[in-house]
């Protein structure tokens, strides 16, 4: 394995170390009493710390172990950790971020605000420890051997015997267990922040080592010697202790399962027995009656260690694209003429049965693209945490449907959505102050919840408050004022609500750390947008605003209605329709200099021609003898008029070629089974160049 291999694998490690810092730091701060939770802050950053020093970046290995001394001080001792500590441990993983991208990425300099953090951090060690200065703590050779001189472990070459496990029996004090670890480490153990050393501390810490067989064989000789390379990698060790053999376990959990090995030796002393003659009538297929069941511990672990495997997500790129050139090629086979007109029993059954299995294949590897929002709803605790103490306001999220798994390239372009929503809930939708909501019935601390569930065949996360709600004449006067409606349009509550993720839009009075500046909203709009995705946002006066992201389930594949126009195919994402229909030429109308309108249900609908705004034909059919397709858009419901709707059908995403890509109202193109190229609509961006092309007429 090169350096640059394993740079990047400390580069995905260290990430998913410092995003679960995070979380565990605002889980502590619920659960402050919870020293499973601090354990498990210490070894990741103490993993991180090994890790750093490996590839030489003092400036985080320096920081970082400052860090790491404090977190085993409060480890330790019994010592409360207070509202400001927690305050500067978040600040303390921020600082890591930084500085790990740095050391990577080999730019000089640190944050601003490095040293007051790192200050902080020794301060809080030297007041613990009742000095005016920091402490420095113990060389690990100097706190390993402390250990060993209180109560002398015996350390041998070569390896042990039956006698040896007895004779370690004998020592175990009653309220004790025996535990045998052995330990059979890699060479690059030291890349990895652990070494024999960290590990003896570990153990002893967990109880008493009584004896230790160390295999010195490969020692090489000392003008080869290589200190990157770990040469001493087979070690037994007894251990004595009261502790639970779950906990002892918890820290062999940063190093490969392949390993270690650990066994819990009973205590009782047992004299070897006669060996027992085996006749050939005792020998029957399977298990004899003598042989000892498998431990389900151990069976477990065995099976655990095959349970998962780290795959490039490319990788799965390239074989969902493969699943999906497959798909249309079986497609293209069963809507073959040629195929259909063999009258042979065993063809149409054999062609049945590749579909079937085609299907499940594409299932299945769809399935692997999927991931749960549990960890970036997670995130979303730091956001909500940092932006109520901005505002100075007590916020309680609730999470809901954390399970709810989706397509991992989409839950990587939801944070960013989701943050603007979160802070733009905090501080325009919460009261500003706690007596406001006391008067209003409601409780002191404004409450945000974070919800995800399927709906309809998609994936819809919900952001809602119980706060103020929106102010509809405020949007509706503002947005006048800005030009972006008439004061005579008449508008949806749902479509004023949508006008607030206008770019620039803001109706705040005052322009705060986190939002006021209109930016926030049209971030939300665009972003998911190039998810396929839309924003509905419902709100009432007092009680609250809710804001719904609806996503299909993956980007590879959509949902969509194939429409005829012009003899072209198009398809019209599912996501975006609300109804098909045929007008009777009752409720068809012409209004001059505004276009064809479609009177549904006593609401007026524009009419856009999708063969005039793609410009393919200037063919004006009758409308009561076409298909109109009603969409919503962030402006309202619009009817796509269309020669014939042919039906509904999940197809694979294909992306436009450079020319095509140039065209707003393409979002891209899927392959048919007859091997028809048809082109998928962008809804949004076909009406408004439709509008464009209206008025050009007019």
């Amino acid at each position: 394995m090169t350096k640059d291999e394993i740079k990047n694998i400390f580069i995905e490690e260290a990430t998913d170390i410092i995003e679960k810092l995070d979380i565990d730091i605002l889980n502590f701060e619920e659960s402050p009493e919870d020293k499973d939770l601090l354990n498990e802050l210490f070894r990741g950053v103490h993993t991180l710390k090994g890790s750093a020093n490996s590839f030489g970046f003092s400036r985080l290995g320096k920081f970082v172990h400052h860090f790491e001394d404090v977190l085993d001080h409060y480890r330790n001792t019994d010592d409360h950790v207070n509202l400001e500590s927690i305050d500067l441990f978040l600040s303390a993983v921020d600082i890591i971020k930084d500085v790990m991208w740095r050391e990577v990425d080999s730019n000089e300099g640190v944050p601003d605000n490095y040293e007051d953090v790192l200050d902080g951090i020794k301060s809080i060690l030297a007041h613990k420890l009742g000095s005016g200065k920091e402490e420095e703590l113990p060389d690990l050779a100097a706190e390993f051997a402390e250990i060993q001189d209180t109560k002398p472990t015996e350390v041998k070459s070569g390896s042990f015997n039956e006698d040896d496990v007895n004779r370690m029996k004998a020592l175990v004090e009653d309220a004790q267990e025996l535990y045998h670890i052995r330990l059979t480490l890699d060479d690059d153990i030291y890349f990895r922040g652990f070494d024999h050393a960290k590990i003896f501390k570990l153990l002893s810490e967990e109880g008493t080592i009584l004896e230790s067989w160390w295999d010195m064989n490969d020692i090489t000789p000392l003008g080869e010697f290589n200190p990157e390379i770990n040469t001493i990698k087979k070690v037994d060790v007894f251990l004595s202790s009261d502790k639970a053999s779950n906990d002892i376990e918890e820290i062999f959990e940063y190093i490969e399962q392949s390993e270690y090995t650990f066994i819990h030796i009973p205590k009782e002393i047992v004299t070897k027995p006669e060996p027992k003659v085996l006749r050939d009538e005792d020998i029957k297929f399977g298990k004899r009656k003598e042989d000892k069941e498998v431990p389900a511990t151990v069976a477990r672990r065995k099976n655990d260690a095959r349970s998962f495997v780290k795959i490039d997500t490319n990788k799965l790129d390239e074989l969902f694209d493969s699943v999906g050139e497959l798909v249309i090629a079986q497609n293209y086979i069963a809507e073959s003429e040629d195929i259909k007109k063999i009258k042979n029993e065993g063809v149409n059954k054999t062609m049945n049965i590749l579909s079937k299995i085609t299907r499940l294949i594409q299932s299945r590897v769809m399935s692997l693209r999927m991931v749960a929002v549990s960890d970036t709803f997670e995130k979303m605790k730091r956001v909500a945490r940092d932006a109520s103490k901005k505002v100075n306001k007590e916020i309680s999220l609730e999470i809901e449907g954390s399970e709810t798994e989706i397509d991992k390239t989409m839950v990587d372009a939801l944070s960013d959505p989701l943050i603007h929503i979160m802070r733009n809930a905090i501080d325009h939708g919460i009261e500003d102050n706690a007596e406001d909501r006391l008067e209003q019935g409601k409780t002191a601390i404004g409450v945000i919840t974070l919800k995800a569930f399927h709906r309809s065949g998609n994936i819809a996360i919900e952001v809602s408050d119980d706060g103020r709600g929106i102010n509809r004449d405020k949007v509706f006067s503002k947005a006048v004022e800005r030009g972006l409606i008439n004061a005579d349009d008449e508008m949806s509550d749902s479509q004023v609500f949508a006008l607030i993720m206008q770019a620039g839009f803001s109706t705040a009075d005052v322009i705060s750390d986190i939002s006021g500046r209109g930016v926030g909203l049209d971030v939300v709009r665009s972003s998911i947008e190039k998810l396929h995705g839309r924003v509905e946002i419902t709100s009432e006066v007092g009680k609250g605003s809710t804001f719904i992201i609806l996503l299909p389930l993956t980007l590879a594949i959509i949902d969509g209605m194939l429409v005829k126009s012009a003899n072209d195919t198009f398809i019209i994402p599912t996501l975006s329709v609300l109804e098909s229909f045929k007008p009777s030429k009752d409720i068809i109308h012409s209004i001059k200099r505004q276009g064809e309108f479609v009177d549904l249900r006593g609401e007026m609908i524009p009419i856009v021609r999708l063969n005039h705004v793609l410009e393919i034909s200037e063919d004006k059919p009758e409308i009561s003898e076409s298909t109109l397709m009603c969409v919503e858009s962030e402006k309202g419901k619009y009817a796509i008029l269309v020669d014939d709707l042919i039906g509904r059908q999940q197809v694979v995403i294909k992306s436009l070629g450079a020319t095509l890509s140039k065209i707003k109202e393409l979002s891209g193109s899927a392959i048919m089974g007859s091997g028809e190229i048809a082109l998928i609509l962008d809804v949004e961006e076909l009406l408004i160049q439709g509008n464009t092309k209206t008025e050009l007429i007019v």
